[in-house]
């Protein structure tokens, strides 16, 4: 059989793990950078540095709810499965370390398909640097499933929660809104909607780029309170801090940061981009406050200056946290103020 021809159920587990293990390179068995032991052995022998604390998360991909395979290759999707990943330690303000990857896989699927999934999990891996020390593999008849563990560590006085909104904060996100969701609509289409910026949209949705530099300025500022990142939409997110914080939030419509290109997108859809930059999810943006004192517009407007600067992401000022507990608030363009629900991605709801 040519090698090209190769399929999971022709060479089995160990085979493939041995295969994998040779397009994550020789650090993924242990070669410092806090690896003791990697993958080889029952378990993984990880030393974190002195001072620090640990950060895990999880994130499982199941086809067809969380992908297509009709326009992600698999490259892109080994990409994306990490990606979402190092947003959550982005998210807590942390330096993401390790990953541990599970795949669950079809038996008939090629060999060479499964080694580009891991291809862009060690292309993203490498541009942060972190590790894949372990996972496992299994057969799954129907569907695919990516499920990636993340290690990742955060000083003990740096670790951001989403409990910590105040009243007075303003809040602030990073980025443009709603554009993995005009790229989810642009690649659903065919990618025949003749708009200027497609490319950007595709990117968004098939390759995000997780702000874990940004997080890293944002936290050695010292000014952040609250911070969550954007992976359910930016309704989903503000609500889970407000309940986490014990207050309410207003933002302003107006300040939603939309690329021309979503708003283009939206108009070819008839959907209003907002809708998107609020509900649409996996934009995997950082949502954040910081005090709200005198001077603190002048601070924030500082702040997204060097956040620009190093790294070209904009930092964008969309509200403020108020005092009652648990509402959110939305003022519209012509100044009425609305009730923000949560909306956003539910895995279990229809």
């Amino acid at each position: 059989m040519k090698e090209k021809d190769l399929r999971v159920q022709d060479i089995g587990e160990f085979a493939l793990i041995e295969r994998l293990v040779e397009v994550l390179g020789p650090a993924s068995r242990g070669a410092g950078q806090g690896v003791i032991r990697g993958i080889g052995d029952d378990a993984a022998v990880l030393q974190n540095n002195p001072g620090t604390r640990l950060l895990a998360s999880c994130d499982m991909l199941v086809e067809g709810m969380h992908f297509d395979l009709s326009y992600f290759s698999p490259r892109q999707l080994g990409w994306k499965a990490l990606a979402v990943n190092l947003s959550d330690i982005a998210a807590m303000g942390g330096r993401p370390r390790w990953a541990l990857v599970s795949l669950g896989l079809k038996p008939e699927l090629k060999v060479s398909f499964v080694e580009e999934i891991y291809a862009g999990i060690a292309e993203l891996a490498g541009d942060f640097g972190v590790i894949i020390v372990g996972g496992d593999t299994c057969s799954s008849p129907e569907r695919l499933v990516i499920d990636i563990c993340i290690l990742g560590e955060a000083y003990r006085s740096e670790v951001a929660y989403r409990s910590g909104a105040r009243e007075g904060d303003l809040i602030l996100v990073t980025g443009k809104l709603g554009a993995a969701a005009a790229g989810l609509a642009y690649l659903r289409e065919g990618g025949k909607a003749e708009i200027d910026g497609s490319e950007e949209l595709r990117q968004a949705h098939l390759k995000p780029v997780p702000r874990v530099k940004e997080a890293a300025i944002l936290i050695h500022s010292g000014m952040v309170g609250a911070m969550n990142d954007i992976s359910d939409g930016l309704a989903s997110e503000l609500h889970e801090i407000v309940q986490a914080s014990g207050c309410s939030a207003r933002i302003w419509a107006e300040r939603l940061p939309i690329s021309q290109a979503t708003a283009l997108m939206a108009r070819h859809m008839g959907a209003d981009p907002r809708d998107w930059a609020l509900y649409g999810g996996e934009d995997y943006e950082l949502l954040l406050t910081i005090p709200g004192e005198k001077g603190s517009p002048l601070k924030a407007r500082k702040l997204g200056r060097s956040l620009m600067k190093i790294t070209g992401t904009p930092l964008n000022f969309i509200g403020k946290i108020l005092p009652v507990s648990g509402a959110v608030e939305i003022v519209q363009s012509d100044g009425e103020i609305e009730p923000l629900l949560p909306g956003g991605y539910n895995h279990f709801k229809k």
